[in-house]
């Protein structure tokens, strides 16, 4: 039988059973190209999104194939989810590849933040993992800002040469939508469910001689947004720029990253109150308490992200409680949730969180404004 491949998320197109992926009617698999499988037109058109049998493995497995097969790779960090989107089988691929690492979503950081600011902690990030790519770009895909630069990028890499470059990264990192900016159209199926891309898709770039080779997003782990329902989690993803708010609380108090991690603040010692300011999707709310009050507003439902059945399943994760501290400067970031700045420290915590979410220790992305 003639094979196609959906253009949307390159899977084997089909016609004999609608329940299996690659669904397309018969008439027009045999007269019709570039067709969209069932399921990309249904998350294209309606917003809809099907079951689908790949898993996790099934991904890795797909974008190693790819990887041994490309001139260079081009990994996408979120800079607001960096903790979430730097896994390490992505490091490991930096380790052993050519590449052009870049850090998309810039444009949601607040506005005083410099770009080199930024570009000095990635190449720090990336150093103490001992990985020096042969470049960085910075993007935002949603105001189409930065692409043209890693065209030129990998022209300036490998002037005259064909160039097979392969894109990866974690799901929802804004993957497919950097591809289609840089092939021009809409081709790639984009949408707001984890998956939607399940097999490579090769497409040259108009007027050059590079191919971009798109491929599934990798599942990471440890991520809060991936322990709750997916249309809640979104609200996770900023989707403009982050909420930012400032703190200055005396020992005792107990500050909530919503319903879903909190901390204790702990004596240090110094005379001055630690400050710090957090960071996470406007969704989020942020809240001081008393310690004898956080199982109360938890219960009575005061954070109204999620409803009364998903919070019971959220709290049947496994919790756990550490002692963290902080100094100036230095972040906690939470993957899938967001992150606190220490401006004025140090800042002693006990934190309370899912056991297996991603807690990181790290030098601030920027310096806050004071």
């Amino acid at each position: 039988m003639l094979k196609k491949k959906c253009i949307g998320c390159g899977v084997e197109l089909q016609f004999e059973d609608k329940t299996k992926e690659g669904y397309v009617p018969e008439e027009k698999f045999v007269t019709e190209e570039n067709l969209l499988c069932q399921r990309c037109f249904k998350i294209k058109n309606y917003g809809q999104n099907l079951e689908h049998s790949f898993d996790k493995e099934d991904y890795l497995k797909e974008v190693t194939e790819n990887v041994k097969k490309s001139d260079v790779i081009i990994p996408i960090f979120d800079i607001i989810d960096f903790e979430g989107s730097f896994t390490e089988e992505i490091l490991d691929y930096l380790r052993d590849y050519r590449s052009i690492v870049v850090i998309n979503k810039i444009d949601l950081l607040p506005d005083f933040v410099h770009p080199t600011e930024i570009a000095n902690w990635v190449k720090r990030r990336l150093a103490e993992e001992d990985i020096v790519p042969d470049d960085i770009a910075f993007v935002s895909a949603k105001n189409k800002y930065g692409v043209n630069g890693i065209i030129r990028k990998i022209k300036t890499l490998f002037s005259n040469k064909k160039v097979k470059a392969t894109v990866l990264g974690v799901s929802n990192v804004g993957k497919s939508s950097v591809i289609n900016l840089l092939l021009g159209n809409k081709r790639i199926t984009t949408s707001k469910y984890s998956g939607t891309t399940l097999k490579s898709i090769n497409n040259k770039i108009p007027n050059t001689e590079i191919t971009i080779i798109d491929t599934p997003g990798l599942i990471p782990d440890g991520r809060i947004s991936d322990l709750i329902k997916v249309e809640t989690g979104l609200k996770l993803v900023p989707a403009g720029e982050i909420s930012r708010k400032t703190f200055k609380l005396d020992a005792g108090q107990v500050f909530m990253f919503d319903v879903f991690c909190r901390f204790k603040i702990l004596e240090t010692g110094s005379d001055t109150k630690p400050i710090f300011s957090a960071y996470s999707s406007k969704d989020v709310k942020y809240h001081t308490t008393r310690e004898e009050r956080v199982q109360e507003l938890i219960d009575k439902g005061f954070f109204k992200i999620l409803n009364g059945y998903e919070r019971e399943m959220y709290f049947q994760n496994e919790f756990y409680t550490q002692v963290i501290e902080l100094e100036e400067n230095e972040e906690l970031a939470i993957a899938g949730l967001g992150w606190i700045n220490v401006k004025r420290g140090p800042l002693k915590i006990e934190l309370t969180a899912p056991k297996d979410v991603k807690i990181v220790v790290r030098p601030g992305i920027f310096k806050a404004k004071k």
